[in-house]
């Protein structure tokens, strides 16, 4: 079944004015099936029916609604902004990307019927082609509008006819698309040169003697007009402009080579890096190399209409990638009209009809794969996932407009005020869903932010702007938004945070120079109560089991969102807490002295002579203790002093707790959205790094003596990291990390293997950079942990040449080469080494971050060679690690025992009553011989014996309480952590004071309390 040909009939070839057949411009005659425009037509829509998530979308459609409204007007993108807006009020959001999808098929079409020249085979595959090249850049931006009207152009441009001369104005069809076009994206400059240089081709293709002349002055003026009629439309009445795009590609081509720049080239050395995995934007080198090579091959039929505008355009696209989409609508034509006349000149006979057969049969198993690849988005690039139409903001985003909207609403902004938003984007956003508020975005008062040295410069500005407010998102990549988000965060007092969330941060500006700084303590955040007393919707969530997907169901399972919202909320929690890094010794030293100075007062009225002078000169001597000058030691009192008071600070840790907690559920929320994340698994990491050491739990794992929290620590980092590496092996930052955590825990041989692979990452994905003293460093430091490593593994292969399995995996793990250990328990049976070796590989696994094969391999079986108590902590260990809460805390309350409570007063009275009375029973003899003597001394001892023996138990118990009590705290359930750690203080009720049970975890579970103390009450 055949379409109509959609031109009226003519040669297949065809001359403007006339001429020979080599310079005669190819147009669309053959009949095209109908099977091939639904193969095209399809394969188009499918390719670019992907959610629509690039932010200046909310831009354009706020620039649309508010057009004629105030502080609306024509921009460059006017009528696109309108047009968007007006599909989306009546569509909705699939509706508008769903037009979009279909814009993109429409443009398939007009592709493959204007590339069938004298067949319509070889114009399917080059159209096939040149859409997977341009599918992952056709985004809902107008941009794809200058595409499908470069298509239009194209036909326009290469419609045949029989003498446009003889017409009044052959070309106003193209003045009325170019003046649209001007009004709808800034990409109209090279639409007009692409136009201008086709036409050009063809003056030169149909070159006669006398007629030159007077058609190139044709063509001159033709193209004139239709620049000028461009230059006087209303976006661009000052004239055309590059677009920025292309004007950032030129400038980072005059920057010198390297660093961290974004990569426009898709030649830069980088870009194969960024795009190993995307098949479509790897199509462009086939593409291009496929175009150039049928110029060669038609040499014969060489046209300057084809190639002038194809080398400009292959030129531009080697200069910037986003540029590809024009380059493969020019190139898929041109290289079916070159391959279609040199297939034409070459004999060929007629094919037998079973070849014929299986071509169409192959051809149609090609062309269905090809869809069957298209529908879940294996031709692009992941995650994979069914199609479909959305247009979809952060939810961050819209809950950030949505809480400045709130605070509209209730009056708390003053009249005139205005939001400064760092970005664009974010102020696009908010600028559609909450129209009320009045933003801007100054690149002027922004760079002043970022600088300490111009903060009165910065103060005046935004004095002047009438600016309250400033908004930040974290999931904005460019270097100015980050700076500017660490500035912020580092001076709280004047910029108090309104509102977090998802990495979205809104701040309030406290005008340090005004009369009367406005408060803003009602709406700002606070962080107690998000450490401490979290909503539901703000604690971990319940793990989920690890699923692994089948293949087959990415054509119908949603893929998951590529940026789950906890990951930056995460991000900006701990960046906030290492910011009071550098004002932690202050404020340590200030409640120091304060508290001091409290003792001195306080002490004060019960001095008597002379003992009340000494005790004032103590406390005097703590608050302000003398330091000597120049090279004199200071006296005992004074490092005494300082001693204590650096041990008060390390109590407290570097950086506040409580906002690492809250990370930690914020990056366990994004790993339970999307556990394809790697850069989730890489900030839970880092948040659990900072836990253990930087927080006050360095000191409850070291001082306080509850060692199971550090190795906790430890296995929780590691699983996180390894699982980042596992999901992206590029991701610099988590092999750095890893190489730290394993230098920590004894497995030097991981660590040089993660060190070396830190080092061969490119900067531009985060690596070190090649060259330098940073580099040199990194070179040496690897250098001797390689080295080490290489003479220890040689060692060990001498020591152990002839020793068994096992003592061969205790020798390694004495030389600190876990990686190596645990290669050699994986390869060997456990009737090999025993009870000792399956603790040591459950040891091992747990530390090299594999929580999920120790679930997998832990059964009760090997539980009864670990023994109970081992058998519950190696699983709470696994469970915590993978973020099961429920099952960690089970397998705790089965360590403890008594349902995870001490045992009462009355039964452990009993027994305690029971052991003394038999000690004062045996010590009621009065016989004064020589054996009764030696045996109330015996009962004493045993006597002392049992009462320690039960108080350690109780100690034991209290310890793993506590520590249940911390995980409870970490997943955000505050209320079961309290109830946890006052049972653990069952026997030890008083804050101080003698004649309590006495366990290393106490101070921990009275700090902690301390810590929950603090939120405010429960609402």
């Amino acid at each position: 079944m055949t379409l109509p040909v959609l031109f009226p009939p003519s040669h297949a070839l065809q001359s403007e004015v006339g001429g020979s057949n080599a310079n005669r411009t190819p147009v669309a005659s053959c009949r095209v099936p109908l099977v091939a425009f639904l193969f095209v037509g399809v394969l188009g829509v499918l390719l670019t029916s992907y959610p629509a998530r690039n932010l200046d979308v909310w831009s354009h459609l706020a620039g649309g609604r508010d057009l004629f409204g105030a502080g609306g007007g024509f921009k460059p993108t006017w009528l696109y902004d309108v047009g968007t807006h007006l599909v989306y009020s009546a569509l909705g959001g699939g509706g508008l990307a769903a037009v979009k999808a279909l814009l993109c098929g429409g443009v398939a079409l007009l592709l493959l019927r204007l590339g069938a020249v004298s067949g319509w085979r070889l114009s399917l595959a080059t159209t096939g082609l040149a859409l997977l090249a341009m599918s992952h850049r056709l985004l809902l931006q107008p941009q794809t509008a200058s595409v499908v009207l470069l298509a239009v152009g194209l036909w326009l441009t290469y419609r045949p006819g029989a003498s446009r001369a003889a017409r009044f104005w052959p070309e106003w069809p193209l003045a009325v698309l170019f003046v649209a076009w001007a009004n709808i994206d800034q990409w109209v400059v090279l639409g007009l040169t692409v136009v201008a240089l086709i036409r050009l081709g063809q003056t030169l293709d149909t070159r006669t003697r006398g007629a030159f002349g007077a058609t190139l002055l044709r063509w001159a003026v033709s193209t004139a007009v239709l620049v000028g009629l461009s230059c006087l439309s209303v976006s661009n009445i000052n004239g055309l402009k590059v677009p920025p795009e292309l004007e950032a590609a030129m400038t980072a081509l005059r920057q010198p080579a390297g660093g961290t720049q974004p990569v426009h080239s898709p030649f830069a050395a980088d870009y194969f890096a960024l795009f190993g995995n995307n098949s479509s934007a790897l199509s462009y080198y086939p593409l291009l190399a496929l175009s150039g090579l049928s110029f060669l091959l038609n040499l014969r039929g060489w046209r300057w209409a084809s190639f002038l505008p194809w080398v400009l355009l292959a030129a531009v696209s080697g200069v910037e990638v986003r540029t590809t989409p024009f380059f493969a609508a020019v190139a898929g034509l041109v290289t079916s009209w070159n391959l279609q006349e040199f297939f034409a000149r070459r004999p060929h006979a007629p094919p037998r009809r079973w070849v014929r057969y299986a071509g169409v049969g192959l051809a149609g198993l090609v062309a269905v794969t090809f869809l069957l690849a298209a529908w879940p988005g294996w031709l692009q690039t992941p995650p994979y996932g069914p199609r479909q139409w959305a247009v979809e903001v952060p939810p961050a985003l819209e809950r950030g407009a949505e809480s400045l909207r709130r605070t509209h609403a209730g009056g708390g902004w003053e009249a005139g005020t205005r939001t400064l938003h760092v970005s664009p984007d974010t102020r696009g956003v908010f600028a559609w869903f909450c129209s009320e508020d009045a933003s801007l975005t100054d690149d002027a008062v922004v760079a002043s932010l970022c600088d300490p040295k111009r903060q009165q410069e910065a103060t005046e500005k935004l004095r002047a702007l009438r600016v309250t407010r400033v908004v930040v998102w974290a999931g904005d990549p460019s270097p100015t938004s980050q700076a500017v988000l660490n500035r912020l965060l580092a001076t709280p007092n004047e910029w108090p945070v309104l509102h977090v969330s998802g990495g979205l941060v809104v701040f309030g500006w406290v005008d340090p120079t005004a009369p009367a700084p406005k408060n803003f303590t009602p709406w700002a955040v606070d962080f107690d109560r998000l450490a401490f007393r979290p909503d539901e919707h703000e604690a971990a969530p319940p793990a989920a089991p690890p699923i692994a997907p089948h293949w087959w169901e990415q054509f119908w399972v949603p893929a998951y969102a590529p940026r789950p919202p906890g990951r930056d909320e995460a991000d900006v929690l701990l960046r906030r807490a290492e910011s009071a890094r550098i004002v932690t010794p202050y404020r340590n030293l200030a409640d120091w002295e304060a508290g001091q100075l409290a003792g001195l007062v306080g002490a004060a009225g019960g001095w008597t002579w002379p003992a009340g002078g000494l005790d004032a000169a103590v406390r005097a001597t703590l608050f302000h203790p003398p330091i000597p000058e120049g090279n004199i030691p200071p006296p005992p009192q004074t490092i005494m002093t300082l001693t204590l008071s650096q041990r008060f600070a390390d109590d407290r840790g570097a950086i506040p707790i409580g906002e690492v907690y809250a990370a930690v559920r914020a990056a366990r929320r994004a790993v339970a959205e999307n556990p394809t994340d790697a850069i989730a698994h890489l900030v839970l990491a880092q948040a659990y790094l900072a836990l253990s050491e930087s927080t006050a739990e360095k000191r409850w794992a070291d001082r306080d003596g509850i060692t199971q929290l550090k190795r906790l620590r430890q296995v929780q980092a590691s699983a996180a990291l390894n699982k980042a590496v596992e999901l992206n092996p590029k991701l610099s930052r988590a092999h750095h990390e890893l190489s730290r955590l394993y230098r920590r825990i004894g497995c030097l041989d991981l660590a040089a293997k993660h060190l070396g692979e830190y080092r061969n990452i490119p900067p531009l994905w985060g690596g070190p950079p090649k060259s330098g003293d940073v580099s040199k460093s990194l070179d040496d430091e690897l250098g001797q942990l390689t080295k080490l490593v290489d003479s220890r593994k040689e060692k060990l292969e001498k020591d152990a040449e002839r020793a068994s399995v096992s003592d061969r995996v205790l020798l390694a793990v004495r030389m600190e080469l876990g990686g190596y250990a645990l290669d050699q328990l994986l390869k060997s049976d456990v009737s090999a080494f025993g009870k000792d070796g399956v603790e040591l590989e459950v040891d091992l696994l747990l530390r090299t971050g594999r929580p999920h094969d120790v679930l997998k391999w832990t059964t009760p079986e090997v539980g009864g060679s670990l023994g109970g108590q081992k058998y519950h902590w190696t699983l709470a260990q696994a469970f915590l690690a993978v973020g099961d809460y429920e099952s960690g805390n089970r397998e705790l309350t089965d360590m403890v025992g008594t349902d995870g409570d001490l045992n009462p007063p009355a039964a452990v009275g009993e027994e305690v009553a029971a052991v003394v009375g038999k000690g004062v029973l045996d010590g009621l003899s009065a016989s004064a011989h020589f054996d009764q003597l030696v045996w109330q001394a015996l009962s004493l001892a045993d006597l002392q014996q049992r009462v320690a023996e039960i108080a350690q138990t109780l100690g034991l118990q209290a310890n793993m309480i506590t520590l249940r009590g911390v995980v409870a705290l970490e997943a955000g359930n505050t209320r079961r952590a309290r109830d946890t750690f006052r049972a653990a203080l069952l026997y030890s009720p008083n804050h101080w004071g003698g004649g309590q049970l006495e366990f290393s975890g106490r101070r921990v579970a009275w700090a902690a309390l301390a810590l929950l103390d603090r939120a405010p009450p429960e609402r």
